[in-house]
């Protein structure tokens, strides 16, 4: 059958310095869109817009989503004011992120989240989030490594039941971990079927959605070397597959 579309949710970057300081680029880290094209998608980058018609009509065309990582969630989306460990925030990107997420549910394509995507539908969901893991008291681990970004650094444990397991084989997965903030209240619908050993969430599904797995960790760093990582895109395409056919 014809090779699934879908789409990355983009970012920007501004240009530092140079000819073009200040110039703004549309761009996705390239493992996103490698991990999708390598196990069976054609990846399409959603540039990010303001204009949140152009976004949903974006969704309308495509047969999957996959939310990116990036910038903290602006803490008022969910009702907190913000407090000192708070990193830089990008709230018109968290209304294209909320927009890009309630097309997809009303067309009922497969969802992959992956680190800030997990944080975004969680507060989308009307969840919340610690803003910093200085924040939670129960955090004992590094979960900002800090270095070579595939390299797994700690211990995932993952409810065996869930579509996050089902897709590797296993209940344990030991990931990289690249965040310093993550899911204090649940959002609605959702459940929290992966943890760290300090009890951090690592992983949400709605079991009532045909296909919504969110990590807190970045598999698409892992896949290039990492067999769980690139079962789990593999999982996620085959979902998206599976949905069309329907």
């Amino acid at each position: 059958m014809t090779k699934p579309f879908i789409g990355i949710s983009g970012n920007i970057l501004r240009d530092n310095g140079g000819p073009y300081v200040d110039l703004l680029r549309s761009y996705v880290n390239q493992d996103y869109p490698r991990s999708i094209e390598e196990t069976g998608g054609i990846p399409v980058i959603i540039p990010f817009t303001q204009n949140l018609d152009v976004a949903r009509e974006t969704v309308a065309k495509l047969d999957g989503l996959l939310l990116s990582g990036g910038h903290d969630v602006y803490p008022l989306h969910y009702g907190e004011e913000p407090l000192q460990g708070l990193g830089d925030v990008f709230p018109e990107r968290d209304q294209f992120d909320f927009a890009l997420i309630k097309a997809a549910e009303e067309k009922q394509i497969p969802i992959f989240c992956i680190c800030r995507g997990l944080q975004i539908l969680n507060v989308y969901r009307g969840g919340s989030l610690f803003q910093d893991l200085k924040y939670d008291q129960n955090c004992t681990i590094k979960h900002s490594q800090n270095q070579t970004p595939s390299l797994g650094t700690h211990t995932v444990e993952i409810d065996s039941k869930s579509k996050l397991a089902s897709a590797i084989g296993y209940n344990t997965w030991i990931t990289n971990s690249h965040h310093h903030q993550t899911v204090k209240n649940v959002g609605k619908g959702l459940q929290v079927v992966a943890r760290a050993k300090d009890g951090t969430v690592e992983g949400l599904e709605d079991p009532s959605y045909p296909w919504l797995v969110a990590c807190q960790f970045h598999p698409e760093m892992m896949s290039t070397s990492d067999e769980n990582a690139k079962r789990l895109f593999t999982a996620f395409v085959k979902a998206v597959r599976e949905n069309i056919t329907k």
